[in-house]
């Protein structure tokens, strides 16, 4: 049954515990599988230094993606609009 904005009561197949779980134990796995691949194919003569710890691609990868997303959180209060931006002129 929808709401008045159209929206269902009943969560989406992505809000489903099934689905979370399953989807968690795939981000756990793809992570190990990458620590993993960290110890075995090391770049034999690193540009950098730190290139030559063995998971150091993982880490920079996962610490990217996360301050990318939070600092996204916080430039979207500075750039955003509200909702009723572009009614606001008829």
């Amino acid at each position: 049954m929808a709401d008045q904005h159209g929206k269902s009561s009943d969560p989406g197949w992505a809000d489903r515990p099934a689905f979370v779980k399953a989807f968690s134990w795939f981000l756990y796995l793809a992570c190990a599988a990458a620590a993993v691949a960290g110890f075995i194919w090391k770049k034999k003569h690193p540009h950098f230094d730190v290139e030559g710890f063995p998971v150091f691609f993982a880490i920079y990868g996962f610490v990217m993606f996360f301050l990318i997303v939070v600092l996204g959180q916080h430039l979207r209060k500075l750039v955003g609009r509200k909702e009723s931006y572009y009614d606001e002129r008829e």
